[in-house]
């Protein structure tokens, strides 16, 4: 007699069936009719917490713990089914910037030490950052919501040192962010959100595309500014993305998008985007603009890979205007054939004697890799190779311009730098933050 079970049996018993398994994976919580609390169980080791550091401080630590953005994920999945459609299934890159914002918020305040305009530059930014949030068409059930599934996490975070006082702080300081939230989306009038339909789609080169759009309704926005935009490739991720030409009666916008990797949307797009796609487009932001006011000053305009759009779109609309300040574009890319745009700017340079385009290349050629890609033409100044930053730099400060730069973070940050390292104000540089 065995005395256990055969070689052929095992542990068969005690496994889960491929059906099990399955339904192990599906969130069932919205179709349920008790929702479990995701944060019952209480932390092993819970956010310290000092008994005599001030309340606001004490909540911007426990916001600052890394495991803050995944708990507060569960606990908003939790509190409203909406929450799943508004947040993308990945939500924790976007609640992790939540809390930077709300950490600065609550130490601003504390450190203001009842200087009412420290206050009100907090009340301002979350009026600001409701204006971009009216997109998300929230209710005020939405955002009471949101504080107690808020609440709800710092409480689990703090463990047992959750008290009476750091209750009433959150509270207190939730309901007038809150407020200032609901304010700032209520300013803006007409729709929140424009619907847009792909007409066409153009790509240049190996890893950018260039998508042309028409929208159900005029999007008026101002040349440099950058609109929100809502696709189908990737759920729930909004990316704010820079038009290359002016706003325009018939509805016609042309987004330029470079596949980034490990980009939440962009490679998704790119790939993926095809003729018919529906679009959300929500509120222009932005400040790049030219300075047209007396005295006139010339233009130092800088632009690297798919940071062209919103300076062609600037470019565009200066040819509007009879007298224009004389514009130098150094357009940039890593390899030469990415340099995409170069055929538009030279049209428009032909008309235009107060525009001069400079091409710089990081590399000398492309990569065996890159394919075909067309020939780019020849334009005033031959193509220089080298970092964006060193070509415009070796010709001195530029201190008398005003500089507007467009690119990648990494562009961004290495030009304004090298910039200032070669004499040029701060105050004349203006770029948008990503």
């Amino acid at each position: 007699m065995s005395n256990g079970p055969g070689p052929d049996h095992g542990d068969e018993a005690f496994r889960a069936s491929e059906v099990e398994r399955l339904v192990k994976d599906i969130d069932l919580d919205p179709f349920l009719g008790t929702p479990v609390d995701p944060l019952a169980e209480p932390l092993e080791q819970p956010v310290p917490v000092e008994a005599q550091t001030p309340p606001l401080l004490v909540l911007r630590d426990l916001l600052d713990d890394e495991r803050f953005p995944e708990l507060f994920a569960r606990a908003l999945r939790a509190a409203d089914p909406d929450f799943r459609e508004l947040f993308p299934r990945d939500a924790t890159p976007v609640l992790r910037d939540f809390a930077r914002a709300m950490r600065w918020a609550f130490e601003t305040t504390e450190y203001a030490r009842g200087d009412r305009a420290k206050v009100e530059e907090v009340v301002e930014f979350a009026r600001h950052l409701g204006a971009d949030h009216r997109k998300l068409e929230l209710t005020p059930e939405h955002h009471r919501r949101f504080g107690e599934a808020l609440a709800h996490t710092l409480r689990h975070l703090a463990g047992r040192a959750w008290d009476d006082r750091l209750e009433t702080t959150l509270g207190t300081a939730y309901r007038v962010l809150s407020t200032a939230l609901q304010q700032g989306a209520a300013v803006d009038e007409g729709p929140a959100r424009v619907g847009a339909t792909v007409v066409e789609i153009l790509r240049p080169t190996r890893d950018v595309v260039v998508v042309r759009l028409i929208s159900d309704v005029m999007v008026d926005y101002h040349p440099g500014q950058y609109l929100s935009v809502l696709t189908p490739y990737a759920p729930g991720v909004w990316r704010r993305l820079s038009p290359s030409i002016p706003s325009n009666p018939a509805g016609q916008i042309e987004f330029h998008v470079r596949d980034v990797p490990g980009g939440a949307l962009s490679g998704s797009l790119v790939r993926s985007v095809g003729v018919g796609d529906r679009w959300v487009l929500a509120r222009p932001l932005g400040m790049l603009e030219v300075d047209r006011s007396e005295p006139t000053r010339d233009v130092l305009m800088i632009a690297g890979g798919t940071g062209i759009a919103p300076l062609r779109c600037l470019l565009l609309d200066m040819m509007r205007h009879a007298d224009n300040p004389r514009v130098h574009l150094f357009y940039g890319a890593r390899f030469p054939g990415d340099l995409y745009d170069l055929p538009t700017l030279v049209d428009l340079a032909a008309t235009a004697p107060w525009l001069t385009i400079q091409p710089v290349a990081e590399e000398d050629e492309d990569p065996w890799w890159a394919g075909p890609r067309q020939d780019l033409p020849r334009t005033l100044h031959r193509r220089q190779t080298g970092t964006l930053v060193r070509a415009v730099t070796q010709w001195g400060s530029w201190a008398d311009r005003q500089v507007i730069v467009s690119g990648s973070p990494e562009m961004l940050r290495a030009t304004v730098r090298g910039l200032v390292a070669a004499g040029t104000p701060r105050e004349n540089i203006s770029y948008d933050r990503p």
